[in-house]
């Protein structure tokens, strides 16, 4: 279990640590954020209510290996319809539209992707941990560790209400 905790440790510094070329997701967490840099309330909705929403869904049931097996199946899916949507996006030729706007909306609509499919991994990964951990270390962590997977989830589905609406803007406008 050290070992664990010390691997786990290890990545979680090196993803954050500064000038690391191919694990540093701050900039995809920085690109998405300055989606509401003229709106910062709303990050309350996308972040803040999904505390709320993990801490009510733990009350009600905790996440068991079966809820977790089905909840990979469905993450694994769901990263292979956002790596989908990130090609498409990455191929769409921007040479026809002349308006700033909808280039501004396409790489948006970029970072929401790849910050799902960051958020997906991260819930993956979790469901996972839960699926192999023997029952004596599930005791003790697993309402932690379900509130951490029910907020991934949560606010992934409030992102995806993001791309629609983005999707949706992309095709009234390309």
């Amino acid at each position: 279990m050290a070992l664990f905790i010390l691997s786990l440790t290890i990545l979680f510094v090196y993803i954050f640590k500064a000038g690391t070329n191919y694990l540093n997701i701050k900039k995809i967490f920085k690109d998405y954020i300055s989606i509401f840099s003229d709106a910062r309330k709303h990050l309350w909705l996308f972040w803040g209510v999904p505390v709320l929403l993990s801490t009510a869904l733990v009350q009600v049931t905790v996440l068991t290996s079966e809820l977790a097996e089905h909840l990979s199946v469905f993450l694994s899916i769901l990263i292979s319809a956002f790596f989908a949507m990130l090609s498409i996006l990455v191929s769409k030729d921007t040479s026809k539209q002349t308006g700033k706007l909808y280039e501004q909306v396409l790489k948006e609509t970029a970072s929401t992707v790849l910050l799902e499919i960051v958020l997906c991994m991260m819930s993956l990964i979790i469901s996972l941990a839960i699926i192999f951990l023997p029952d004596s270390i599930k005791c003790w962590a697993q309402i932690i560790i379900s509130i951490v997977e029910y907020y991934l989830v949560f606010v992934m589905v409030l992102n995806m209400l993001i791309l629609i609406k983005r999707f949706k803007a992309l095709i009234d406008n390309g």
